[in-house]
């Protein structure tokens, strides 16, 4: 009996299968975000007009309002075997980190008239680039809807992009304080400009995420009320517990969720959160951190695999390896 192939990084739109099993059909016309898939059955359903793609409540619905014909491609699934030594990763014991006011925060992006909402970005500290002026970081594929109205292509697949044509069109990244009741009326300050990443790409196949960054050098004048965290030494190991900071689906007061690294590559950051239920549904550019508040990387997407939800995220060592040089330009 042929094994089951699934999509551990991907969830159904419509009937909100997760993983989804068998064809996935991706939407290319959709900014890049978790509500871009669909199953073969509900895709067939879509082709009979008996479903909406997308779906009304998506951030996408308002971005492409009015594209009536949305291109889509098939992708084939993995097996599931080898996700399931995931799951025999135990959590350790360890207190949660303290999550300071006006380090996570809500990006809006900026390009003359046109802005757009980002998912998550965070404020680190770039003392050990010789600079005491903090940077914004995020992944760049929140920017996709942007990226996609200045028609300009950052995947992988696009061999002449240099990372210097985004930036050029990029005016500045403002920020507000993400955990505030009402964030749009939290303004912190504003980030540029954004820096060149000559190797910051989208589109790679995830949990692969070594690419997937972007950074803003933020306004001195907008420097001073800001907890920006420093870069850990070192990325994690299999085992080791780490935290994302995002806000939770509700209004607790919750700031961090706690996971456990059970996959770590030069190019990916695996790991399993404690309890699946406090996992938000949204999360890219969120940063993951150590029991001591350092930044362990940005966090790219999520999925499930038996009820266990899983994130995977750009680790430290890559981010510094982006930030290398580019920080003084």
């Amino acid at each position: 009996m042929a094994e089951e192939l699934v999509h551990v990084w991907h969830h159904c739109h419509n009937c909100e299968a997760a993983p989804i099993v068998g064809p996935r059909y991706h939407c290319e016309t959709c900014p890049a975000g978790p509500d871009n898939d669909l199953c073969e059955k509900c895709y067939e359903l879509l082709q009979k007009g008996k479903i909406k793609h997308p779906a009304e409540d998506s951030p996408a619905a308002a971005s492409t309002m009015g594209i009536e014909n949305h291109e889509f491609i098939i992708e084939e699934g993995k097996p599931i075997s080898q996700y399931e030594n995931w799951l025999q990763v135990s959590h350790p014991g360890a207190s949660n980190p303290k999550v300071p006011d006006h380090f996570v925060v809500r990006p809006i992006f900026t390009s003359g008239m046109d802005s757009v909402i980002g998912g998550y970005a965070f404020l680190v500290e770039a003392k050990e680039y010789g600079t005491h002026q903090p940077l914004l970081l995020t992944a760049l594929h929140v920017m996709d809807e942007m990226i996609k109205k200045k028609g300009i292509d950052c995947t992988g697949k696009n061999e002449n992009y240099t990372g210097s044509e985004l930036p050029a069109v990029i005016t500045e990244a403002s920020f507000y304080d993400l955990f505030a009741s009402n964030w749009m009326m939290a303004p912190l300050g504003s980030a540029a400009p954004m820096l060149v990443l000559p190797g910051a790409r989208t589109d790679d196949e995830e949990p692969v995420s070594h690419r997937d960054i972007a950074a803003f050098r933020v306004k001195p004048e907008d420097a001073q009320d800001l907890n920006p965290a420093p870069l850990a030494s070192q990325a994690p190991a299999v085992g080791d517990p780490v935290w994302l900071a995002a806000r939770p689906n509700d209004d607790s007061d919750q700031k961090t969720f706690k996971a456990v690294v059970v996959e770590i590559t030069p190019r990916s950051l695996v790991f399993k959160y404690e309890d699946p239920e406090e996992k938000p549904k949204y999360s890219s550019g969120a940063p993951v951190v150590n029991k001591n508040g350092e930044v362990l990387g940005i966090t790219v997407g999520g999925g499930e695999i038996y009820g266990q939800k899983l994130g995977h995220a750009n680790h430290v060592e890559n981010i510094r390896r982006h930030l290398e040089g580019a920080v003084g330009q």
